[in-house]
């Protein structure tokens, strides 16, 4: 569906329509940018607020019939009718840390902890809101395997195509995140800023999404108001042993400038030469590759860079490797 609009908004866009009067001014941003995704974020969040009922009766979403051709026209109308809100929510940030990439970084989580033999402290860069901090509150199946909680609200049972190996516990004794905009999904503010950069036909990942949401009011997660820099920085400056201290992200980097990579890159090579068997250091990301998404994993002591899975963008066809 947003394909479909997104190709009739450029047709427009390119003879000066009502797109080009709402994005006019933001030509000059890059891919690494997302805006089509806040462009459509910012339509989708005026569809949930009931801001525009014509649109609503064509996005799933909101109980609409799907039809993306048939949904262009009332699109188009509400570019022109609603161009200043548009246009205030288009600068915000992309809050797409999907709930669906725990179970591409799942297996990671294990491998780290079969190898350490230690409980996990899980650091999270750019976590938004700190889905991703609550893996183990999850619950993952392939076949007749499965690891996690069994009647937990959120269910990953497709995400698979080649499982990692679901046998390994894993014990997470202290998590905490940062994020330059965090979100907190449990209030309503929040939760309309996530479901609003869901695309609207994916039925799949809203479930997943009010499943997450459920398992924040009971898990709590600090997720800290600043750069990932300066929060790495601070969290690595002194080792930890009895635990393995686990750095993440997701679909991050695209979002950070080079000085704040060269800082990042710098705290973790800084502790990763003071790691010990006692006080491992791991880091873990899901970002794009070549061909598809990547799960790589670096392990302190040692510090060798591994590729684990493949992925898609969302944590779906999950390729263990």
């Amino acid at each position: 569906m947003y394909g479909s609009l997104l190709r009739s908004a450029a047709g427009d866009l390119d003879s000066e329509g009502a797109v080009w009067g709402v994005l006019g001014g933001f030509e000059s941003e890059d891919d690494h940018a997302a805006l089509a995704l806040r462009f459509m974020g910012a339509m989708h969040r005026l569809v949930l607020m009931g801001s525009v009922p014509d649109l609503a009766s064509r996005y799933p979403s909101t109980g609409g019939d799907g039809d993306a051709r048939a949904a262009w026209p009332a699109f188009r109308d509400a570019l022109v009718s609603h161009r200043s809100q548009i246009r205030e929510l288009l600068p915000r940030g992309c809050q797409t840390n999907e709930v669906g990439r725990s179970a591409a970084l799942l297996g990671g989580f294990l491998e780290i902890a079969r190898r350490t033999g230690r409980r996990l402290r899980i650091l999270e860069l750019g976590a938004s809101a700190g889905f991703n901090l609550r893996f183990d509150h999850y619950r993952y199946e392939s076949g007749a395997h499965g690891w996690g909680h069994l009647e937990s609200p959120v269910h990953f049972r497709h995400s698979f195509e080649v499982a990692p190996p679901l046998d390994k516990p894993v014990e997470v004794v202290g998590r905490k995140g940062c994020d330059v905009e965090p979100v907190d999904s449990t209030s309503a503010e929040g939760s309309l800023t996530l479901r609003s950069f869901v695309w609207a036909d994916q039925s799949e990942r809203f479930k997943l999404l009010e499943g997450a949401i459920e398992v924040a009011r009971h898990v709590p997660v600090e997720v800290e108001r600043v750069d990932a820099a300066t929060f790495l920085e601070r969290e690595l400056a002194s080792s930890r042993t009895g635990v393995a201290t686990v750095v993440f992200h997701s679909v991050f980097m695209q979002y950070v400038d080079a000085g704040g990579r060269r800082r990042i890159a710098s705290a973790l090579e800084a502790a990763g030469s003071r790691a010990t068997r006692e006080g491992p250091l791991a880091y873990l990301r899901m970002e794009p590759g070549a061909q598809s998404f990547e799960v790589r994993l670096t392990l302190w002591p040692g510090g060798g860079d591994e590729l684990l899975a493949l992925s898609k963008a969302h944590g779906t066809g999950v390729r263990w490797l």
